[in-house]
């Protein structure tokens, strides 16, 4: 059976660990739309509709 100590120790690592997923997929997000939203650009200035 495991201790208060280490039930406390194991629920802060899977909390960080679920954070830390959470920032990088938010990364990848904000990453992705970012070259989207760049490839758009052009297309704007010429007045075309994409």
């Amino acid at each position: 059976m495991l201790t208060v100590p280490t039930l406390t120790l194991l629920f802060i690592c899977i909390v960080v660990g679920l954070a830390a997923a959470f920032i990088w997929m938010f990364w990848e997000i904000e990453q992705r739309m970012s070259k989207l939203h760049q490839m758009s650009k052009p297309y704007r200035k010429s007045g075309r509709v994409g």
